[in-house]
């Protein structure tokens, strides 16, 4: 008999297995469609800020860095129970809070479900990428522009005076002998910061570097970004200066041999980081369980309660604040009040405040009226920007009032215009250039408002 009853034991035990397969093979896809169906709000938002020409579309690097990656590390990228579980509890939370997140932060706990689903919280190089892929360049400009610049103004007085270059610092002025050097909008450091995170997070994934050392990596990155855009300005403030010339090709060539000298940095100490972690990969043993079928269920209603959330997404109303005076002139040239254009509205659709247009013989003035630190205050570039203009260099000047204003050109179809805009408080005859140096005084100054964002563009 058991000749005749092996073979058949040995086939029921192949069905189970194939049939545990099968099972498995579908639970999953249900979990794909259920988080793509959830997502599908989060693509509609990203895809139309990759539309909208604020310069996301470098989002597009990581991303693709991502999806490369995946593919690589495809067979260690698996769903467990516990990650379906975690993913789970963060969609929840996502449908109890959509209405009232920004989709900045929706599209993070999206990553995060993802994330924890298919198991990429296991490789932190690629989550890492995911992460830099959402658009962040327009809000990390209006939050960290100010701060950066004001930073790296205080890490170069304090370079310069440790070569004994008698300096002081006014805000993120520099003056020394008469002359006064500005740390403008272009010197933040903000793309270094950016291209160094991309750098530190594509070394991660190439190594496959576990979380403990991608932090190491990332603060490493964090410094010397800072230091070196620091080092970048000391060097170039003596040309500036008048102390010795420069050619204009070195003063752009010495902020990229500072970056190639960060970036050989951090590739040295992912090496080493990948050595230390060879040696502990025959050490390491993971079990993870596989998903079950109720646990991948409860995912898919849970995704559900998401798509029905984000119909019900709070809008900030249009808020208008009575007495900002109508102005007939300005600058001694009379204006005339025109009503918004429908690419206007769009613009201004959700403004927290009030809005005026004015135009004259000579210039098109918009002035725009807050009470409150609020993001809907966009610098007029990332407005300009999303018409379809080229934005050039930004500069910091002061006119003949003593009142700062950030300069920049704009280019359309061959038509080139003059832009300056700054904010002011009435009451308090302050003035700011940046959105950003605004912001952050009008946070912990409340009471100070209203305030005003007063925009020329030339004709």
């Amino acid at each position: 008999m058991c000749p005749t009853i092996l073979p058949n034991s040995t086939t029921c035990l192949q069905t189970r297995s194939l049939n545990k397969s099968g099972g498995s093979l579908r639970t999953q896809k249900l979990a794909a469609v259920a988080l793509t169906l959830a997502a599908l709000p989060t693509l509609r938002w990203y895809v139309l800020r990759l539309q909208d020409g604020g310069g996301e579309l470098a989002g597009l690097v990581p991303l693709a860095g991502a999806a490369w990656f995946a593919i690589r590390d495809r067979r260690s990228l698996s769903q467990t129970g516990g990650g379906v579980w975690g993913g789970t509890v963060i969609l929840v939370s996502l449908a109890i809070t959509s209405p009232f997140l920004p989709a900045m932060i929706r599209a993070l706990l999206m990553l995060a479900a993802a994330a924890s689903v298919f198991g990429i919280w296991r490789k932190p190089g690629i989550a890492c990428l995911l992460i830099l892929s959402l658009p962040w360049t327009a809000s990390m400009d209006f939050f960290l522009g100010y701060p950066l610049r004001l930073l790296t103004a205080i890490n170069t007085e304090f370079l310069l005076r440790m070569t004994g270059t008698d300096v002081t610092r006014a805000g993120v002025q520099l003056l020394y002998e008469g002359s006064i050097v500005g740390v403008d909008p272009a010197c933040s450091g903000m793309n270094m910061l950016w291209s160094t995170g991309l750098l530190t997070a594509l070394l991660a994934a190439v190594f496959s570097l576990r979380w403990r050392y991608l932090l190491s990596l990332g603060l490493t990155a964090l410094a010397l970004a800072l230091a070196g855009n620091s080092l970048r300005a000391a060097l170039l403030f003596f040309p500036e200066v008048g102390v010795f010339e420069m050619p204009h090709l070195l003063h752009s060539g010495t902020g990229i041999a500072i970056s190639g000298v960060c970036f050989f940095l951090l590739m040295k100490l992912a090496q080493g980081f990948f050595e230390q972690e060879r040696k502990l990969l025959g050490k390491r043993q993971h079990g993870f369980s596989s998903p079950k079928p109720a646990a991948v269920l409860l995912f898919s209603i849970a995704a559900l309660l998401v798509v029905a959330s984000s119909i019900f997404s709070v809008q900030e109303s249009t808020r208008i604040i009575p007495g900002q005076p109508i102005l007939t002139s300005y600058q001694g040239i009379p204006l005339t009040r025109m009503p918004l254009t429908e690419a206007e509205q769009k613009f201004y659709g959700n403004f927290p405040g009030s809005i005026a247009v004015y135009e004259s013989t000579e210039f098109k003035l918009i002035v725009r009226q807050v009470t409150c630190a609020t993001r809907k205050l966009h610098p007029a570039s990332h407005c300009l920007r999303a018409e379809g203009f080229r934005i050039g260099e930004k500069t910091v000047g002061i006119d003949e009032n003593r009142d700062q204003w950030l300069s920049y050109s704009v280019t359309r179809n061959g038509d080139t215009a003059q832009v300056k805009e700054h904010v002011t408080c009435p009451s308090t005859h302050q003035n700011w250039p940046e959105i950003s140096a605004w912001y952050w005084h009008a946070f912990f100054h409340p009471g100070e408002g209203p305030w005003q964002a007063v925009t020329l563009i030339s004709k």
